[in-house]
Formats: structure tokens, sequence, C-alpha cells
């Protein structure tokens, strides 16, 4: 089912100007030395053209003056202006040049400083929110301009600074001679501002609302170059197919892109006629009233000057401010991810009152978003410490979800889960995940070293070589890294030139070992642990000793629950067996029938 596209955005003047002070504040901790250089490089970037307008009307003045006198100190006055304005053209060159340089560093540093800001947030985030969809899209949409729209947003507001105060010089200048210039630059540049103003919104809710698309064609992308999935595509055969749907959907995102391009150039070529009209015509009047007598040669090339500065000044001014606008919608996204509410982590408790009770679910449910049936719905059941509880059940029953549930990376929506007296959400993050060693299924595979593999068990905390050898052993993992070319130091992906890939069974011993790299853990948590195991690995894992540790074992292969001291069964996300093996087969129930099942097969 294809994502909805989100409605139109705007923003308050209040709420933009909040976004860009925040923006500022991002920008001034991550390079105060630099934001302050390169306001000093504005301030005087911004006051050079007047003054040197200034300085070709006394120029063009000096030499009608020479050339009516003939007087050498007319001449070399003429001469030293000249000199003069050579050297404020030079000055603002050079200083172009240098601002040029200050923010291509300051576009790193706040391209680094919003991207770290990002991924911080993103790794405070819950399981349950950074797999919604809306939270993905917004992670999506700040990614893809964290180091364009933050910067863009500074640098228009250097820019507008700059913009506004050569403006004021050429304003002062001008005024002193006729206040229907100031009126002509007005006119001159208000065409264009309100072209820019009319499509700045409609850019940004066009490109937000294909947010969407655009993941899904990254996702074509990767079905067509990424290595895991090449061997369906060579042997399936749907590669063309793949490649159709990518070129179709680029097409449709294409062509309407062109067409709002379109009507944007359409727009904008209008408007620059209607206010290079307006300039033409207060060229003319200057013309006029310096044929007339009424100001001189020099100043005419000034006012000329200053006219078709003080338009692109406001031209320039009121882009900035569009662009602003602009970029505000985007960088919007950035501090709503910023400002999402997450869940504290290590302010809660290390211990519980009562460390022989185990785990404990009391009446717990939890239903996914836009879910109709609850994945869990009222379950409870009780494992005490040292003990083996077996979680069987169909696809989609709720094992997964119990899972996580009982690691606390999903809260209840109905009832508790109490660890050793205690409510998960009353324990401190990295105490509870102490507590647990745990495969996940399906597990992470992570293109780092073996032993990061191993290590990613303790937060990717430094693991010796003995450690890291236990851990191995426990997870069947030994063979696989002496078979490696440099052992634990071996990079695994054929990504990388020096990388060695590893077959789907030597993966999963890999997970394993991660699972048993806590040796702090006392409670295991394995989710489908003999998938991809061969029949001796599977033997051996299962003969593997728990050394007081309680264990949660999900498995389809029944014969694995048998050892179990509980076995749950799950039936669409309701417990309606419990027992020991025996007991259930005796029962006639669900167990019974599905053990049947399998057995059969071996006879």
């Amino acid at each position: 089912m294809a994502e909805a596209a989100p409605e139109s955005e705007t923003i308050s003047l209040r709420t933009g100007l909040g976004y860009a002070w925040r923006t500022l504040k991002l920008a001034f901790v991550a390079s105060p030395g630099l934001i302050i250089w390169a306001g000093v490089l504005t301030l005087a970037v911004a006051l050079l053209p007047a003054a040197a307008l200034y300085m070709s009307k006394l120029v063009v003045d000096g030499v009608v003056a020479a050339i009516e006198s003939g007087a050498v100190e007319d001449r070399n006055q003429a001469l030293i202006w000249v000199g003069v304005e050579t050297s404020l053209l030079a000055l603002l060159l050079a200083l172009r040049r240098l601002l040029t340089f200050e923010k291509s560093r300051l576009h790193a540093e706040i391209g680094f400083a919003a991207s770290s800001a990002i991924l911080e947030r993103a790794e405070a985030l819950s399981l349950e929110e950074i797999e919604r969809a809306d939270v993905q899209q917004q992670l999506v949409i700040t990614k893809q301009f964290a180091t364009s729209r933050p910067y863009s947003l500074i640098n228009r507001i250097f820019d507008g600074g700059q913009q506004a105060v050569t403006l004021i010089s050429v304003a002062a200048l001008l005024w002193s001679f006729s206040p229907i210039l100031l009126l002509f630059m007005l006119g001159g540049a208000l065409p264009l501002f309100l072209g820019n103003l009319r499509f700045s919104d409609t850019a940004y809710n066009f490109y937000k609302g294909r947010t969407p698309q655009v993941r899904e064609r990254s996702y074509l992308e990767g079905l067509i170059s990424a290595e895991g999935n090449a061997k369906e595509r060579l042997h399936y055969r749907f590669g063309k197919t793949i490649m159709a749907r990518y070129q179709a959907l680029f097409r449709e995102l294409y062509q309407d892109d062109v067409a709002l391009k379109g009507r944007q150039a359409l727009w904008g070529a209008g408007l620059a006629i209607v206010s290079s009209a307006v300039f033409l015509g207060a060229k003319l009047w200057i013309v006029w009233v310096t044929i007339a007598g009424t100001i001189t040669l020099g100043q005419m090339t000034m006012f000329v000057g200053l006219v078709k500065q003080g338009q692109a000044n406001i031209t320039n001014l009121l882009s900035a401010f569009n662009g602003v606008v602009d970029d505000v919608l985007y960088v919007s996204n950035l501090f709503a991810l910023l400002d999402r509410p997450v869940q504290p982590v290590g302010q809660g408790a290390s211990a519980g009152p009562d460390p022989s009770d185990g785990l404990r679910f009391v009446d717990v449910s939890f239903t996914y978003p836009l879910s109709e049936r609850p994945a869990l719905d009222q379950v409870s059941f009780h494992l005490p410490p040292g003990t083996s509880l077996g979680i069987v059940g169909i696809n989609g029953a709720g094992k997964s979800t119990l899972v996580k549930l009982a690691l606390g990376l999903y809260r209840p929506q109905g009832g508790r889960v109490m660890l050793d007296g205690l409510d998960l959400a009353d324990w401190d993050r990295d105490a509870l995940t102490r507590r647990f060693g745990v495969l996940f299924q399906p597990s992470t595979n992570f293109k780092l070293t073996a032993r990061e593999n191993i290590s990613a068990g303790i937060g990717f905390s430094e693991l010796s070589d003995e450690a890291a050898s236990r851990a191995a052993e426990k997870g069947l993992a030994t063979e696989v890294i002496a078979a490696l070319p440099q052992g634990l130091e071996t990079r695994l992906s054929k990504r990388f030139l020096d990388g060695f890939e590893l077959s789907g069974g030597q993966w999963k011993r890999l997970g394993l070992a991660r699972a048993y790299a806590n040796e702090a853990a006392d409670m295991l948590i394995l989710d489908e642990p003999t998938a991809a195991l061969d029949v001796k690995a599977e033997a051996a894992l299962m003969a593997q000793p728990r050394e007081g540790k309680s264990l949660i074992l999900i498995s389809h292969r029944l014969s694995n629950l048998r050892p179990a001291d509980q076995i749950l069964v799950l039936e669409a996300g309701r417990l309606v067996e419990a027992g020991r093996h025996d007991a259930l087969i005796a029962a006639g129930g669900a167990y019974a029938e599905m053990f049947a099942l399998q057995a059969e097969a071996y006879r």
C-alpha cells in the first residue's frame, strides 16, 4: 500500500524566525570564530560597492574637469581617484574570494553539526518510533538535506545582511539627489520578489510530497545493485522488471519536476522583462536630466550605477528572503526531528526489589500502528531465574514482538512487563542491556571485522582475544574465525577490497557468538538460533550448558523445546497453551498437533 503524501505545509513568520535563530545557534556552536569572522568579512564586502560607485563619480568628474582646465593638478587628482577606485575594487574582489573560502569551511562545519545532531537523535529514538513510516520519512528528508539546507539558511542570512547594508548605503546616495530613484529601484525589484515568493512553498511541498517515491526509488536501486539481492535477481531474472519500474518512477518524478520548474521559468522570464523595463525607465530619466544640465556626467555615471546596484541589492535581498522561507521549511523537519521526545536513558534503577522473581509478563498487550489486530493480546507468563522457556507459534503469532517487549524495546500498551519485581519502564536502559544476551531474528550482519561482529554484543566495547574466543566457542564460531584470512581482524564484506564473505550459517554462528559475548548477562534470548545451522551445529548448540542463565528459546523445530521448563503456544497474539512438553502432548491441543506434523516427516 502506497504511503499517503503529506499535506501542504506553511510556517508562520514567528515560527520561521525561531527556526532561523535556532539554525544560527547551531552554526555558532559548531564554529563560533568562523561565524564572527564571516560576519566581519560580510560587512566589509557590503560597504565597498557604494564607496566604489562614489569613487567612479569622482573619477568621471575629475576627468571632465582635467579636460576642461588642462591643469596638471586636475589631471593628477583624477589619477588619484582612479587609483583609489581601483584599490577599492581590488579589495572588494579579494574579500569576496576570502569570504567564499570561509563560507566553504562554514558549509562543512554546519553540515557536520547537523548530520551529527540527526544521527544522535536517531540513535536515541525508541524502536517503536524508528519503525514508524512518518519518522522514516522525516529521517529521509533531514538526512538528504542535512549538509545543504542549514548552511543555505545561514548563507542566505549573511547574504541578506550584506545586501541590506549595501542597499542602505546606496539609498543614502540616491536620496541625496532624488527620492524618485528609490521608487524606481523598488519597482524594478518587486516583480521578481513576488514571483519567487509564489513558488517557494510550492516547491517544498512538491518535493516533500514525493519522499515516499524517492524512498521507493532508492530501494529499487538496491534491489539491482546490492550484493545481498544478486542471487535471487539473477536466478529469477527480475532485474529487467525492476529496472522498468525504476525507470517509470524516475520519469514520473522527472516529468513533475520539469513541469514545476517550467512554470517557474515562464513566470521568471516575464517578471524579469518587467523589471528590466523599470530599470530602463530610470536610466532614461537620469540621462534626460544630465542632458538638461541638472547633474554632472560623473553624477550620471554614479546614479545609473547606484540604481542598477540598488535594484540588484533589492532583488538579491528579496531573493534571500524567499530562500530563507524555502530553507526554513526544510529546516523545520530537522528541528521537528530533534524536538521529538525520547525515552530517558540512564535515569532508572539498576536492580529490582526481588531478584528471585525473574521475568514476568502480566496481561501484556501490544498493537502495531495501522494494525487492526493486536500482535500480543493479554499475554501472561513467569520465567523464574535459571529456568528455560520455549515459545512456539506460526509466523505472525507474536513471538518476535514478545522478545522486543521482554527487552524493553517496546513498551506494552496494556499490562506490565517486570524484571525482578520492577516494571521495565523503571529500569536504567544500560543496566537492562547488561542483563540480556540476545540473538535477534533476523540478526544483523555487520560489514565490519569478525571481532567487531562479536563485540557488538557488548556495545562495541573492547573485546580481548580470550573473551572473543569464549564467545566464539559458545556460539560455535571457533572454526569460522580460524578459517578467516586475518582471523578476528578480517573485514566481512566483499564491498571492501580486503573483505571476505560468509555463508548464511557462518553469519548465524557469529550472531550466536555476539549473544554470548555479554558474559555478565543472566538471561539469554535466542530467536530461531538453529535456522541456517547444519545438523551437527544444531545438536551442539542445544547441548550447550546454560551455566545458570535463564533462557527464552523461540524455534519452529519443536524437538529443540522438549527440555524447556515451560512452553508457550501463541496463536494470533494470544497465549492458547502453556506447560511442559509431556503435558502439552497429553493435552492433545495445538502443540501436540504441530509436534505430530513435524514428527511425521521423520518416519
